[in-house]
């Protein structure tokens, strides 16, 4: 969630007429995935003119307040005058759907502020111009506050203080007076769902138009002597209004147990730690983050001392610990929310604690830091958002304040709707003139010409529509299917492309292991030639081969590089003794056979601090005993309670690797690595560096990476990568196998001060490639079912992964979703050349290059129109109308009798967005494309946007959480669907948890055969809302046609006619 500030100076169009400042701005709001932009017009009042709209409101008997109720502005143009925003008492604001609503300004008084406390970006006055007071208005709980440079409101979403980053000036933590004054300008540390009590409630589903008009309609019968009408309608109305009321207060509760959070919280004030309540944090306090108090976050924050462990399964809906790590000093002086959003970007998500989500468990610094006396025992964070400026306050907003939706039926109905007003008017004139004629009294005719209006319009037409969506929801929810409101099961049934993501959702969550591929020399004289072995299922394989030394240290090591490289390079965390961390690395790690720990070395001894060793170690198989032979070399008592094999043991070699630097994975890079260094201890009686009789510190640092193989061979040297690699990680990707490459460097002659300012691109640079890791992912067992009965109801399909495009491929055909007999093409740039003048060549997938006489031909598509052509490459071939031209490349339409489809990577998607024609090429490749490969958050969201452009209707189904990128899922998840989720027209998230705000429904049972249940659903809801709406503008038609006809003879129905008529009606449809 990011906020306007210098880069969206608001567009100013009409100045006041006095010339004082602007009346209207152009404001943006730049929230989570998404920029809005409202118009802001100032108005003042008059009293003078309240005077007449007083009056006009007691002469109208109530009906002006309730018209102005319906359409704020409209009480602006009777009561109050244009005027410039600074000194305005109202303003009207309207967004981008037409939606109006009026705030009003208010003003607190504020001590000793200046400019730059609340608009430190602020470029044209002095940063410390004294403020008096602030002036705000509060549009969709986000405050916009007046800017005296500019004159103009501007919102505080990512307000920072320059001062974050600096120790000096964060050291004691805020001043007591710089609390109270950001309090004022941010407001208590609450979300504030709506309406807090009942009757509040009750009066906005009465004073709602419909319930209005349904009233004026009961009026109408029971003035007519109509009872059994009035009392049908009037059943009806509070069946509605209950029902609706009964929805939307439950809605307010949960979302209110969702977000209501009390208690205290330890925060460093004046340099001095004190508790104080939740509601008064303010942006800039520095907090420790202690489950004990705090088990769940009261608010944004930074982690700026020590690492803590999260559950973000309430935004993410993933029921998965989370390790996050303190910030450095100058990622905290150069951090800009505007430029990288928590929620979308993995680099600052790494140290980034999400306002509600769970602590599990939070570990200090080790130095002494923020803590005076001693170092931290719980990790501390800075406070950086509150309230509704939170990550967690703009989800809350968007279920609170979604965006409309315009469905085709409801605008077909509104439409009959305004032709059968037409008609019952036409009826209403004619029936004016014939009783007035016959001098009927005013009071009859009245009732006659009303008569006409309750019959031809149906105004029960959306309680009973109502109805419907309640009994469906009902339906779904005993599904495990649970939505956010229920008239979005009408749009289910419209669903005409149903995006898909890959892992996790159309495939299994895990990955199962096939085993691996090793990078070895050709023999053990000669590492000029490498190759491949063969595909390696356990550990203990690459034991028994005959390896040859895999570099040139000098150092003996008993362990392969590889084996080393996957237990060492991942990110995994040991809570209370069980493994946490991303699935895939839980998985190659345990594979590995290998042991994991938090304490390197002897605890609290000298080894860890002057070697510089962090708390996650590995060791290999059967080196349990490392602890005890390390206390018996330094001399150390062993403890007295071994075993008889225990005591063997210790005349063993045992190593212990530790990991010492870390580079996260980065979705750019898709990469990560880390920096070890090895230990190991026998009673040989060997000296190393540390002066030990049997212990021996590694001389040599290693560097281990792993990441996606087109990437990691661009890092490697040639010499170590075997040369059928590209053509192998084909083969592999081809048949629906993930592969990772992994890769290290020994780094002789590094002094640990060079290896700590080491940058990560010279770590990551002149690797030596070890092997691939290939992972096998299987398709749930209802995918194919459900696939096949989207493609029976004529419903697209696409899916959108992060994942390798000839993966993507593989599932596509696998799962049904791409034909296997179908031809498939697949786009790639010639050269690295990115810009306007870029070449991208489509090639069918299955299609081998055939080159005959110098002469290559094959079939491959227009890069304009994407139709299929037979491409001629040659570099001899001379242009027949030009003997000294020579032509590289000819293309010659050809027309294929099979159809052809189109997979897609998000690069090419990206580039053919920006720099083709949309209508001959960006929007046939829509049409065309059934797989979009490497697709980033940002670009899942654009696709899902252009398809609705397109005019479908639009469903996305994922987990809420991330991509499920095997390459991605290394780092910390974050809310990778959300922004397709919500753009979507149904957004189904697979969650575990039943309350997930990533998505407008959420099924718990983490299967895709809900698509199915809702489209059916939908489709049912549907076609019942048709039938309603025929049958009541019908009956309506044949009563208003029986009316006239005994109108002409001044006479109506009795009481019990109109009740027959509409059930008779119903029995012969």
């Amino acid at each position: 969630m990011t906020s306007s500030s210098s880069d969206t100076t608001p567009l100013l169009a009409s100045p006041c007429s006095n010339g004082s400042g602007p009346h209207y701005q152009r404001a943006s709001i730049d929230d989570i995935q998404e920029e809005t932009f409202v118009s802001v017009r100032g108005f003042t009042m008059q009293s003078c003119r309240l005077q007449i709209y007083a009056l006009l409101s007691l002469l109208s008997l109530g009906a002006v307040p309730l018209v102005t109720h319906w359409f704020p502005q409209w009480r602006l143009l009777v009561a109050a005058v244009k005027s410039p925003l600074e000194s305005s008492d109202v303003v009207c604001i309207e967004d981008d759907f037409g939606e109006v609503v009026v705030a009003e300004i208010k003003k607190h008084p504020i001590s000793h502020a200046t400019l730059g406390d609340i608009f430190p970006y602020s470029s044209t006055h002095d940063l410390n111009d004294s403020i008096d007071e602030i002036v705000y208005f509060e549009y969709k709980r986000i405050r916009f506050i007046l800017n005296p440079s500019s004159r103009v409101f501007e919102t505080i979403l990512n307000w920072r203080d320059f001062s974050w980053g600096r120790t000096a000036d964060m050291g004691g933590g805020v001043t007591d007076l710089q609390a109270v004054k950001r309090l004022i300008i941010f407001g208590p540390n609450r979300i504030i769902i709506g309406p807090s009590n009942w009757m509040d409630i009750f009066l906005e589903e009465v004073l709602s138009p419909l319930s209005f008009f349904q009233i004026l309609c009961i009026i109408q019968w029971f003035s007519d002597e109509y009872a059994s009408c009035g009392w049908f309608i009037l059943f009806t109305i509070v069946f509605s209004i209950a029902s609706s009321f009964y929805e939307n207060s439950e809605k307010a509760k949960l979302l209110e147990s969702m977000c209501e959070y009390c208690g205290v919280v330890r925060v460093r004030r004046s340099g001095h730690w004190r508790y104080i309540p939740v509601e008064h944090l303010v942006p800039g306090d520095v907090i420790e983050v202690d489950p004990a108090y705090n088990s769940v976050m009261p608010c944004d924050a930074v982690l700026i001392e020590g690492s803590c462990i999260m559950n973000e399964s309430m935004l993410t809906g993933e029921s998965k610990f989370i390790s996050k790590s303190e910030i450095s000093q100058e990622e905290l002086l150069t951090l800009d929310f505007n430029e990288a959003d928590p929620s979308n970007s993995r680099h600052v998500s790494r140290y980034f604690l999400f306002y509600g989500t769970k602590v599990v468990k939070s570990k200090g610094s080790d130095l002494n830091g923020f803590h005076d006396s001693k170092p931290a025992s719980n990790a501390l964070a800075l406070v950086v958002r509150t309230g509704v400026n939170t990550t967690k306050g703009c989800l809350i907003r968007t279920i609170l304040l979604p965006k409309p939706h315009a469905l085709q039926f409801h605008q077909d109905a509104v439409t009959y709707i305004v032709m059968l007003s037409c008609v019952a008017i036409i009826g209403a004139i004619i029936t004016v003139y014939r009783f007035y004629k016959v001098d009927y009294s005013w009071d009859v005719i009245t009732l006659r010409t009303g008569d006409l209006f309750t019959i031809v319009i149906p105004f029960a037409l959306p309680a009973t529509i109502a109805v419907g969506f309640g009994f469906a929801t009902s339906r779904l929810r005993k599904s495990g299917i649970h939505c956010l409101s229920g008239a979005r099961v009408n749009v289910c049934g419209q669903i005409d492309v149903m995006c898909f993501d890959k892992t996790g959702t159309l495939t299994h969550e895990g990955l199962e292991i096939l085993g691996f591929r090793w990078a070895m020399p050709a023999s053990a004289a000669s590492s000029e030639f490498c190759k491949f072995s063969s595909v390696l299922c356990t550990p203990e394989e690459v034991l028994q081969l005959n390896r040859p030394r895999e570099d040139n240290s000098s150092e003996v090591y008993e362990h392969p590089r590889i084996l080393t490289a996957m237990a060492s390079c991942h990110a995994i965390q040991v809570l209370d003794g069980e493994l946490i961390g991303d699935p895939v690395d839980l998985k190659m790690f345990e594979w590995t056979g290998w042991e994991i720990g938090n304490d390197f070395g002897l605890s609290g001894s000298t080894i860890s601090d002057q070697q510089g060793f962090t708390s996650i170690v590995v060791r290999p198989p059967g080196h349990s005993g490392f602890q005890d032979a390390l206390r018996e070399s330094v001399g150390m008592p062993t403890p007295p309670s071994l075993s008889p094999k225990k005591q063997l043991e210790l005349h063993e070699n045992f190593t212990e690797i530790g990991v010492l630097r870390s580079f996260e994975f980065v979705s750019k890079l898709r990469r990560m690595s880390v920096v070890t260094r090895t230990l190991t201890v026998s009673r040989s009686g060997v000296s190393g560096s540390l002066d030990s009789p049997g212990l021996r510190s590694s001389k040599e640092f290693h560097a281990y990476c792993k990441g996606a193989p087109e990437v990691i061979l661009s890092l490697c040297n040639s010499s170590s990568v075997p040369s059928d690699y590209l053509n192998l990680l084909r083969r592999y990707a081809h048949h629906g196998y993930h592969v990772i490459a992994l890769a290290y460097k020994a780094m002789p002659n590094t002094s640990w001060l060079k290896l700590m300012r080491m940058k990560r691109s010279d770590v990551e640079s002149n690797l030596q490639f070890l092997g691939f890791l290939v992972f096998e992912n299987k398709l749930k067992p209802e995918t194919e079912e459900v696939v096949s009965t989207l493609h029976s109801a004529k419903i697209r399909q696409v899916m959108c992964t992060g994942d390798n495009i000839l993966t993507a491929v593989s599932v596509a055909r696998e799962s049904g979703i791409m034909s296997s007999s179908c031809r498939i093409f697949a786009p790639h740039f010639v050269d690295s050349e990115r810009g306007p003048g870029a070449t991208i060549v489509w090639e069918d997938v299955d299609q081998n290059d055939h080159s005959r006489s110098g002469i290559n031909m094959q079939l491959e598509l227009d890069p304009v129109t994407l139709k299929p052509v037979i491409a001629i490459k040659s570099a001899v071939i001379a242009d027949p109308n030009d003997i000294d031209f020579i032509a590289p490349e000819r293309f010659v339409e050809v027309e294929i009798k099979e159809d052809y489809q189109i997979a897609v990577t998000g690069d090419v998607f990206s580039w053919m967005l920006e720099h083709t024609d949309k209508f001959s090429s960006f929007y046939r490749l829509l049409l065309k494309a059934q797989v979009f490969a490497r697709m980033s958050p940002e670009q899942k969201t654009l696709l899902v946007k252009h398809l609705k452009e397109l005019g479908y209707c639009v469903g996305f189904c994922g987990d809420g959480a991330n991509g499920k990128n095997v390459f991605s899922r290394w780092s910390i998840m974050h809310l990778e669907d959300w922004g397709a989720l919500q753009a979507a027209d149904v957004g189904v998230s697979l969650s575990p948890v039943e309350v997930s705000v990533a998505a407008p429904f959420t099924s718990t049972g983490g299967s895709i055969s809900c698509i199915v249940a809702l489209i059916r659903e939908g489709r049912a809801s549907l076609v019942t809302s048709f039938g309603i709406c025929k049958y009541l503008m019908v009956n309506g038609l044949i009563q208003y046609a029986s009316v006239m006809l005994l109108y002409s003879i001044y006479t109506n129905l009795g009481d019990n006619m109109f009740p027959f008529i509409g059930l008779r009606i119903r029995s012969v449809g």
